[in-house]
């Protein structure tokens, strides 16, 4: 009895995030639910309409996405394994199948491919600053691919191996350090999120213990040595994480449906950004998208169900990077005549944001452009592109938006698109 009693006290129990913003206090529950549900859109909500007749000033300049879009080709020497199934964004347990192909920029305009050969080993694959291949791929075998760090020298890469996460730096083509994370357990349905701040690794991640699901947060040094800070046990059940530098800080945002409430929660408990039910057994309203800074707030794009929505709807909520971390955009951005699913977000230009969801009737994947109150800003354009589930969109420095995906089959051919901003001209090198 002592020892199950020791088990349920562990579930509660977390460290503060001090390289994090925001407290540790538990929201009262009750007032939280009511401020942080969707508010119901009005009937006369943005349409997705690709009506071309349409004389509207939204749909003006239809095409533009298209027309900044650019897709490059690289021939890797293995066959693509692009995973099985969907990111059903109710349920927990079927994402253990999917396999991400990870875009990972890096300071010098190349960048890094992270992916996984139908063998079952890791791939981390090199670009120059022309999308092109520039080294052979550093392998990592006996290993699950989560996330990915690209430096100019190398890369980090956050794995699950050996019954848990690892951080594992790559030099060139060495092993600079492999660090086992924590010691409870991860399995392959848990996922996480690493970010680099210039200084420090960050790693966020779900894990298992005592029969249950939480997260974990853990700071890492360049040497490869665990620094203060985070918690071993947190958002529990921790569906889905993000973790995002900004500055020299990091924002960790995790989906719950249990402790410490169901929905979508910033720093542990610091605050709940939005409510969606959760039934304490892995069953959620709600997956996340992505979570961008732009200026002095964090938004997050994600999928939910939540205000009497028959379908699951691409949604918008931001909160600003200072506590207590006011709310100022909280809404559906669609309306949805059929399930939006495969939500991603990232930062366009300087300050606008690129929101793109596959549309479950057409199974097409459309893009729109918002600004930051979430007003749609011109036509949401299909475009002829695909995106992994557990593969967020990225910014790059000129303000570009760019990812990594492959054919549906695999294959041995990566693909990865660009969709530049109107004061960038476009490479002459793409296809």
């Amino acid at each position: 009895m002592k020892r199950k009693f020791l088990l349920f006290l562990s579930c509660l129990i977390a460290l503060p995030a001090s390289r994090s913003l925001a407290i540790n206090d538990v929201p009262d529950s009750a007032k939280a639910r009511v401020e942080t549900r969707i508010p119901q859109p009005p009937v006369d909500t943005q349409k997705t309409s690709l009506d071309a007749s349409s004389t509207a000033e939204p749909f003006a300049d239809r095409g533009r996405l298209a027309k900044r879009l650019q897709i490059f080709s690289v021939n890797v020497t293995a066959d693509i394994d692009p995973g099985e199934g969907r990111d059903n964004p109710s349920s927990f347990w079927d994402g253990k199948e999917l396999r991400p192909v990870i875009y990972a920029p890096q300071p010098d305009g190349g960048a890094k491919i992270g992916w996984t050969d139908t063998e079952g080993t890791v791939h981390i694959t090199p670009l120059d600053r022309h999308m092109r291949r520039c080294g052979v791929d550093m392998l990592l075998e006996g290993a699950l691919l989560r996330d990915l760090v690209a430096h100019d020298d190398g890369s980090a890469v956050l794995t699950l191996q050996e019954g848990g996460m690892h951080l594992t730096r790559i030099c060139n083509q060495e092993t600079i350090f492999q660090k086992r994370l924590i010691s409870n357990s991860s399995r392959e349905i848990h996922w996480g999120s690493l970010a680099w701040n210039g200084q420090t690794y960050g790693a966020y991640f779900a894990l298992h213990g005592g029969g249950h699901e939480g997260d974990g947060l853990r700071f890492v040094s360049p040497e490869g040595e665990i620094l203060e800070g985070g918690w071993n046990w947190g958002v529990s059940h921790s569906i889905d994480m993000r973790l995002i530098p900004s500055d020299d800080r990091f924002f960790p945002v995790a989906l719950s449906d249990a402790y410490p409430g169901t929905g979508f929660y910033f720093n542990h408990t610091a605050k709940r950004i939005s409510y969606t039910w959760g039934n304490s057994s892995g069953g959620t309203g709600g997956r996340i998208g992505g979570v961008v800074a732009v200026g002095d707030r964090m938004f997050m794009a994600f999928a939910s169900k939540e205000g009497g929505r028959k379908h699951w709807s691409v949604a918008l909520a931001d909160f600003t990077k200072e506590a207590p971390h006011t709310q100022r955009v909280h809404r559906y951005l669609e309306d949805a005549d059929s399930d939006q699913i495969n939500v991603k977000i990232a930062r366009y230009g300087k300050d606008r944001l690129l929101i793109s969801w596959v549309d479950s009737a057409t199974e097409q994947r459309k893009f729109a452009v918002y600004n930051q109150q979430g007003k749609r800003q011109g036509l949401a354009e299909n475009l002829p592109v695909s995106a992994a589930p557990r593969s967020d969109f990225k910014t790059l420095s000129g303000g570009s938006v760019a990812w990594a995906h492959c054919g549906e089959g695999g294959g041995r051919t990566l693909k990865i698109m660009q969709i530049a901003p109107r004061h960038l001209h476009l490479a002459s090198y793409a296809e």
